[in-house]
């Protein structure tokens, strides 16, 4: 008798053509805050805002050396792609805090940046990834693979590779201090000072956890936050429309550049420009070789009914391997036995 398992079966997922996505724009509602947490210095899970940081502009004049301050980056131990741990340690946290018992209750859990990886497969030519996906009490929950292309891409090619991804994360200490901006009341102030010859130190972060739907599927996704502005309003007032986010590019002085972003040359901060992230699909509307936020909603709201449908096997210690690759026409999905869960088993009790 053969006792091999089979091989497992291929489910594939065409990109093209986008055309048959350039329909009616699917119903996606504004991401509503359902609870938050903080990651301290050394790493440590906390279920409070404590890391939460305020924006405040930089100081052009004299924060503007991207680079100062490298030799004591403390930069996280395990750098690859984030687990989904946290994010549902959160939620079981939420669930026996909270009056609604139903309030983690989604179709689809996962990280914002995972979210965003897939919105964005129409348009991407040159980055693969793979995700993991486990189904269990009709949620499936999904997480990023790290890959020899991740592998690569976040430990650096060089140390010149390495300083420039700090630059990103000195941006973000120079933007941001620990008390709302309406409490500065002078340039000399000591939060200002403070965050000049503050260490960069990756193991912080402060994640918000959303809910929201796309059609008629509930969605609840975690991520880092950056910053908010101003003062953080009590619940249950929605506080997503306030947080920023702080990116650092190359400045935009040619058609080249407008088209392709890149860091800074020299890692010393030259502008500051404030955009309003619901604009930004406006902006690239119609212009040539852009993206389109319609075409991207549509798809992931196409692939995600269609992904309901291959994820079929309730399996806690389970997953399904979700890959996209060169040449970038398809998304590949297969079943992986008793391998790779994205769920621990403290986990369960609270989706069951």
């Amino acid at each position: 008798m053969n006792t091999t398992n089979p091989v497992p079966k291929v489910h594939k997922f065409p990109i093209y053509p986008l055309k048959r996505f350039n329909t009616n724009c699917v119903e996606f509602k504004q991401p509503v805050e359902i609870t938050s947490f903080s990651h301290d210095e050394t790493r440590q899970l906390h279920m409070d805002d404590r890391e939460l940081r305020y924006y405040y502009p930089p100081n052009l004049e004299k924060d503007f050396n991207l680079s100062a301050g490298y030799e004591n980056f403390i930069q996280r131990e395990n750098s690859g792609p984030e687990p989904i741990h946290s994010l549902l340690d959160a939620l079981n946290h939420l669930k026996r805090t909270s009056a609604n018992k139903d309030v983690i209750k989604a179709d689809i859990i996962s990280w914002r940046g995972i979210f965003t990886k897939l919105l964005c497969a129409p348009y991407n030519k040159k980055e693969p990834w793979e995700l993991g996906a486990t189904l269990y009490n009709n949620t499936i929950f999904i997480e990023e693979h790290e890959t020899e292309y991740t592998r690569r891409n976040n430990a650096g090619n060089s140390p010149r590779a390495k300083l420039m991804g700090y630059w990103g994360y000195r941006f973000e200490a120079l933007s941001t201090i620990n008390v709302p901006a309406s409490e500065i009341k002078s340039p000399n102030d000591p939060e200002l000072l403070a965050r000049k010859n503050a260490v960069v130190n990756t193991n912080i972060q402060y994640c918000s956890v959303a809910k929201t739907t796309l059609g008629t599927k509930k969605l609840i996704m975690g991520a880092e936050v950056d910053c908010l502005i101003d003062i953080k309003p009590p619940h249950p007032e929605n506080p997503v429309g306030r947080y920023i986010e702080l990116k650092t590019s190359k400045i935009i002085d040619s058609d080249r550049d407008k088209f392709v972003f890149e860091r800074d040359d020299d890692g010393n901060l030259r502008a500051v420009q404030e955009l309003k992230t619901l604009e930004i699909p406006r902006m690239v509307r119609g212009k040539d070789k852009m993206w389109d936020a319609t075409i991207c909603l549509n798809f992931l709201n196409n692939f995600f009914d269609w992904l309901r449908d291959v994820i079929k096997i309730e399996d806690a210690n389970s997953s399904y391997v979700i890959s996209f690759k060169e040449p970038f026409q398809e998304i590949e999905v297969s079943f992986c036995h008793n391998k790779d869960s994205v769920l621990a088993d403290r986990h369960l009790n609270s989706f069951r």
